[in-house]
């Protein structure tokens, strides 16, 4: 299936260091500028949902503000245990000055 491309936010809304959610149809998406480069990802923790963009952002990774699960922005994947797990991230571009994500529905 072919991903759907969507507008999230404009870039001037979100400045280095920081994080927000953003839901598009249901899905609730987390944006996070480090140092300029913008990464979304899914906002929900694996672990019980917590709100990952209202977790901490150092360097590429975000850690979920309930139980401290945390997770690299770049691949998704969980650098504390269990390592195995991951949440989704999206391709972003940055269009017109708007932070646009690249959305696979499944079977949308």
């Amino acid at each position: 299936m072919t991903p759907e491309r969507l507008a999230l936010l404009p870039l001037a809304d979100l400045l280095p260091g920081q994080m927000k959610c953003v839901v598009v149809d249901g899905l609730p998406i987390g944006v996070a500028n480090v140092d300029g480069q913008v990464y979304a990802f899914d906002d929900a923790c694996r672990h019980e949902g917590g709100p990952l963009s209202s977790g901490v952002l150092i360097n590429d990774t975000v850690t979920c503000p309930w139980h401290g699960w945390t997770y690299r922005l770049r691949s998704g994947k969980a650098v504390v245990p269990p390592v195995g797990i991951r949440i989704r991230v999206y391709p972003v571009v940055i269009i017109e000055g708007v932070i646009c994500a690249d959305v696979d529905w499944g079977d949308k």
